[in-house]
């Protein structure tokens, strides 16, 4: 299962980064959505209750959308309210709607790694952890009670031995979309 958390405000950004198009032409939210439901057996994607341009958008592309009413609280709350919404997987593969830089081989790798290891994975380039995480469903419990916003992070922490890490050149894993200069320099 694949969440593609999508419920930020974009304060940074000035307007609504997940419409906006890189210079390729494709819309930020829609290509990152795009290259997470190519290696995942079901997408949902996580938006913020009252975002109707974010969720028409994504529903008018065809995906899943969750409208989660704590999404304003943090990421956690809507990394909590994906799993809520999915509590029969076996694992979810989570990945930040911003962040549409990612190889679509890396994507790949990750999910061979989870099917092979058994950990959450958490893919690393130049000493950084990134996007997107696969946390196996026996996390399910942890996963539901996360709130703030920091999403898993102390998680992560607090059990660094169930974690593999899968090293990277991919930049893609740790590039958000935060300004109108991250999205003028993006080059998917």
């Amino acid at each position: 299962m694949g969440l593609l958390l999508a419920g930020g405000a974009a304060r940074r950004f000035g307007a609504n980064k997940l419409l906006a198009n890189l210079p390729t032409g494709e819309a930020v939210g829609l290509l990152a959505a795009a290259k997470l439901a190519a290696v995942v057996d079901h997408l949902l994607v996580v938006v913020r209750a009252d975002d109707e341009p974010t969720a028409g958008a994504f529903a008018q592309a065809g995906y899943d959308v969750l409208r989660c009413a704590e999404a304003r609280l943090g990421m956690a709350h809507s990394l909590a309210g994906g799993v809520a919404a999915s509590l029969t997987s076996a694992a979810w593969m989570v990945a930040l709607a911003d962040m549409p830089l990612i190889s679509p081989a890396t994507l790949v790798a990750l999910v061979a790694c989870w099917r092979q290891h058994d950990r959450i994975v958490v893919p690393m380039c130049a000493g950084q952890a990134g996007h997107p995480v696969i946390f196996p469903a026996r996390w399910r419990d942890a996963l539901l009670v996360l709130q703030g916003d920091s999403g898993a992070r102390a998680l992560l922490e607090a059990h660094g031995d169930d974690v593999f890490t899968y090293p990277t050149t991919d930049t893609g894993v740790v590039r958000d979309i935060d300004t109108p200069q991250d999205l003028a320099l993006a080059a998917p």
